[in-house]
C-alpha cells in the first residue's frame, strides 16, 4: 500500500459558521462541530476503513483548541490515553481516553505550530464583507479583490511566510516516509517496509491544509484561491505510481482504499 497523508480540517466553531476568519484566536468546537467529526470518526477512521489507524506512523497537529478537540474526537493515537508531544515547550502531555477495541495507533500526537492556521493579522474576526468595507475605507481597492492566496493578511502573514512554513512540516514527513523507502528497477522510489505503519494524520484548519496540499505537489500558493475544506473534511495527499518522487493529490478513491 502507498504511503498517503491524510489532511482534516477541524470541525465546526461559531466562528467558522459566521464566516469569520479565525486564526490564532482560540474558539471551541460547536456542538455541531463535534457532531460533524463524530461522523467522520465513525465513516473514515477504523479498521479496514479510509484511515486504519495501525497504519499511521505519525500524526501532527495544530496547537489550537478547535483542533486538538478534533484529535480527540477521531481517537487518533489512542491505546487508553493520547500522548501530545508540545514542541514549542517540548513537553509531553497525556490524557486519559474510554477503553477502546480493535487496531489502535499509539503513535505520540505532535503539536506543532507549521499546522496553525494561516495568521490573519488586522483581518482576525472579520467576515469577507467586513473586509471589504476596510479596504475601500483605506483606498485598498474594492474588498471583492482582496486575495489571502497572493496579498496576505495585514500586520498577518505573507504567502511566503506561509509557504515557508508548511514547507518545513512537508521536509519532515517526508523524510519520514523515505525512511522506509526502497528503490526500485527504473528509478522508482517506494515506501517499502513490509508490515510496518506509513501513513500520516495532520490536524488543521481550511487555509493551512490547502496550501499544505499546493507545497506537496510544489504548486505556489496564488492557485490555493479554488481549494476549499469542509469542517471535519478529509483530503488525501500520495504519490503517482506510489513513487515518493512524484507527490500527487488524490482527487478520488475507490471504498475501502
Amino acid at each position: 500500500m502507498s504511503a498517503r497523508v491524510f489532511l482534516i480540517r477541524h470541525g465546526e466553531t461559531d466562528w467558522s459558521l459566521g464566516n469569520k476568519h479565525c486564526s490564532f484566536t482560540d474558539i471551541p468546537l460547536s456542538k455541531q462541530g463535534e457532531s460533524q467529526t463524530d461522523y467522520t470518526r465513525e465513516w473514515d477512521v477504523g479498521e479496514g476503513r479510509l484511515i486504519d489507524p495501525k497504519n499511521v506512523t505519525r500524526i501532527y497537529c495544530s496547537q489550537r483548541t478547535r483542533a486538538r478537540r478534533t484529535t480527540e474526537l477521531l481517537r487518533l493515537g489512542v491505546h487508553y490515553h493520547q500522548h501530545y508531544h508540545e514542541r514549542g515547550e517540548d513537553s509531553t502531555k497525556t490524557a486519559a481516553m474510554p477503553q477502546q477495541t480493535g487496531e489502535l495507533a499509539e503513535s505520540t500526537i505532535q503539536v506543532t505550530p507549521c499546522l496553525n492556521e494561516w495568521n490573519y493579522g488586522d483581518y482576525e474576526g472579520l467576515t469577507l464583507g467586513d473586509i471589504a468595507r476596510i479596504r475601500e475605507q483605506t483606498g485598498e481597492g474594492p474588498g471583492s479583490q482582496w486575495n489571502i492566496w497572493t496579498d496576505g493578511c495585514p500586520n498577518g502573514e505573507s504567502p511566503e511566510q506561509v509557504s515557508n512554513r508548511v514547507d518545513e512540516l512537508i521536509c519532515e514527513i517526508r523524510g519520514v516516509m523515505e525512511s522506509t523507502a526502497a528503490s526500485w528497477p527504473g528509478g522508482q522510489v517506494v515506501a517499502h517496509a513490509a508490515g510496518e505503519p506509513r501513513d500520516v494524520v495532520c490536524i488543521g484548519h481550511g487555509h493551512i491544509l490547502a496550501a499544505m496540499a499546493l507545497r506537496w505537489v510544489g504548486a505556489p500558493l496564488h492557485m490555493g484561491v479554488r481549494l476549499l475544506m469542509e469542517p471535519a473534511g478529509v483530503a488525501v495527499l500520495g504519490f503517482e505510481h506510489d513513487d515518493l518522487k512524484q507527490p500527487a493529490v488524490l482527487l478520488g478513491r475507490r471504498p475501502g482504499r
